[in-house]
């Protein structure tokens, strides 16, 4: 029966009386969709594709149990083939995933990671069912990542998983919409992938996301909800209500929160989100939030606006440090005509929250940094369009002068990194430094101030661990290294500091740099990799001659500016002036009355 309706193609072929009575209902609703046709002889060309495809998978069985061994495979020519055998339209999905699986695991035993990734991407390239290209791929990357390996085709995977939220969208299934779109973040915001590598895909070509905003699922989680007027002028007959939102992390705030706690001007209040026990899981619950951005309304909206609308009625202005989860929470109200601002720092250009918040209930989103602010809005395209917030750039905000204290005789010869626990400090760029600057004086040291690096998260972190833990244990053994670690004293250490490293991929406004300027420290700041030959990086922040390109340069920059006491003393003199006229609190806290007073 099967065979004939395969040759008779409108013909239904069923099994049992009941669907046969439901085929003979279906027909006599519409008639004319099942005008019978010829009796096809031979077979329909749906049978013949199907014979091609049985042909085709029978002889890349029987040629590929011969060539997946490591001769073919470990030359150049065959891996070739095999791609080419991998993307052919005439093999079916299960056998292209059946080989493309023990060619990879075959080159992945050969030791040729990036081989197996290629193969892994071209059988992918060829699947026809969304469904199947996506759980293919995803299982492929996940594979790479757990290996400790980035993958190049993430921006596949979660374009491939995409489809499928989409198809999900248009049916109405907003549930199974949110579990495809949560199962593409891991990939598109990787922390290995951005944070525990030192380059990013973003960083590298902000089209990386691009699938994320070309999708359906991601214009509706982006799709302006607006608000119902516009936020009012600052009060003149009252005290200005100031609330500053926060979820741990206060760092950057001391020294703002401070000041307008003490201005007449204001009333403050601090919202923090940690305080409340019972409704701080909310924060963690990023899932429920994709789901109330996909349908435009859920309990978990209901909750959070119950949590957060109190505050936010109190309040003329609010001022979200950080653009993570509650920032994103937050606007999922509507605030009414209170002015929202939100501040980005730099590792939230890497994750999603930037990407599930309503930017029309945002006024403000402020940048620490020019580069930062040139990539983010890359990286979020909504940013340059119509109606998108201002993005004013503030610096954070340091009291410099506590820095200003004498330097020991060492700190001539003493090299400084301060933070070194995140991967992006890069802190084997400053062993780069440190050898080549060796090599040619050996009085030169370094010293390590900060929380040890961590390499337990992911095995891209544990790699670079034990790289760094090797050059540290070689440095130290000839008495090159000194570590301080963490320590409330930072001007105290600086004292001993006559040349202040900056060796990052990424900043956003290092206060290292600052401080250790302002310290009277000799600057040499890496142009920042992620941001280098964009039109903002940073040689938009600091004097041209504090950057370098290589160790080698920074090795030459700092012998011309220590190897003689008073050229150290004078180069480190005109570092602090510019530290402390450019990015001092006295300096900077006019930006923050002008962001908060001004209309």
């Amino acid at each position: 029966v099967w065979q004939l309706a395969r040759r008779h193609r409108t013909a239904d072929a069923v099994v049992g009386l009941a669907p046969a009575l439901a085929a003979l209902a279906d027909r006599a609703t519409a008639p004319t969709r099942h005008t019978p046709g010829l009796l096809r002889r031979g077979a329909h060309p749906a049978v013949a594709v199907d014979a091609v495809h049985e042909r085709v998978d029978r002889l890349v069985e029987k040629v590929a149990r011969r060539g997946a061994g490591n001769r073919v495979l470990g030359d150049p020519r065959g891996r070739r083939a095999w791609h080419t055998v991998l993307r052919s339209p005439a093999l079916s999905d299960i056998r292209r995933q059946l080989w493309g699986e023990r060619v990879s695991e075959r080159l992945l035993a050969m030791d040729r990671p990036a081989d197996a990734a290629a193969a892994r991407a071209a059988a992918a390239h060829r699947m026809r069912a969304p469904g199947t290209r996506a759980e293919w791929l995803a299982a492929a990357a996940t594979a790479e990542l757990s290996a400790g390996r980035v993958p190049p085709f993430l921006s596949e995977a979660a374009a491939a998983e995409l489809v499928r939220a989409d198809l999900a969208l248009t049916r109405g299934d907003v549930l199974e919409a949110t579990r495809s779109v949560a199962r593409i973040f891991p990939f598109l915001f990787n922390r290995a992938v951005h944070f525990d590598s030192l380059e990013s895909p973003s960083a590298r070509d902000p089209g990386f996301l691009a699938p994320l905003h070309r999708s359906l699922a991601g214009r509706t989680i982006a799709a302006p909800r607006g608000r119902r007027s516009p936020a009012a002028s600052p009060p003149t007959d009252r005290p200005h209500r100031l609330l500053f939102l926060t979820r741990a992390n206060e760092y950057f705030l001391g020294e703002i929160r401070e000041r307008y706690e003490n201005d007449p001007r204001f009333e403050v209040r601090h919202f923090d989100l940690l305080a409340d026990e019972q409704r701080e899981p909310l924060t963690r619950q990023t899932g429920k939030l994709i789901l109330h951005q996909l349908a435009g309304e859920s309990e978990y909206g209901d909750a959070v606006r119950e949590w957060f609308a109190p505050q936010v009625e109190w309040a003329d202005t609010v001022f979200v440090d950080w653009c993570l989860g509650h920032a994103a929470m937050l606007a999922t109200l509507d605030p009414g005509t209170t002015r929202i601002i939100v501040r980005l720092h730099s590792y939230e250009a890497f994750t999603v929250f930037p990407h599930l918040l309503d930017l029309s209930r945002v006024d403000d989103l402020v940048f620490v940094s020019e580069p930062l602010r040139d990539l983010t809005m890359d990286l979020v395209p909504r940013l340059r369009q119509p109606g998108a917030p201002r993005t004013p750039v503030v610096s954070n905000a340091i009291p410099l002068d506590r820095y200003r204290r004498p330097k020991t005789p060492e700190a001539r010869f003493t090299l400084g990194l301060v933070g070194l626990s995140a991967i992006a400090k890069d802190p084997r760029w400053a062993f780069d430094i440190l050898r080549e600057v060796r090599r040619r004086d050996d009085r030169y040291r370094l010293v390590l101030i900060g929380n040890e690096l961590d390499g337990t998260r992911n095995p891209q972190a544990a790699a670079y661990h034990k790289a760094y833990a090797k050059d540290l244990a070689d440095l130290e053994a000839e008495g090159a290294v000194r570590r301080v670690g963490q320590t409330s004293d930072v001007a105290g250490a600086l004292t001993e500091v006559g040349v202040i490293l900056s060796t990052s991929v990424r900043e956003g406004f290092p206060l290292a740099v600052a401080e250790g300027t302002a310290s009277g420290a000799v600057p040499v700041v890496r142009n920042w990799p992620f941001f280098a030959g964009r039109r903002y990086s940073a040689r938009s922040i600091y004097p041209a001659d504090w950057i370098v390109e290589t160790p080698a340069e920074a090795a030459d920059r700092i012998l011309a500016h220590t190897a003689a006491e008073e050229v150290w003393r004078k180069t480190g003199e005109a570092a602090a002036e510019h530290a402390l006229i450019n990015w001092d609190w006295s300096v900077t806290q006019a930006e923050y009355d002008r962001l908060l007073l001004e209309p």
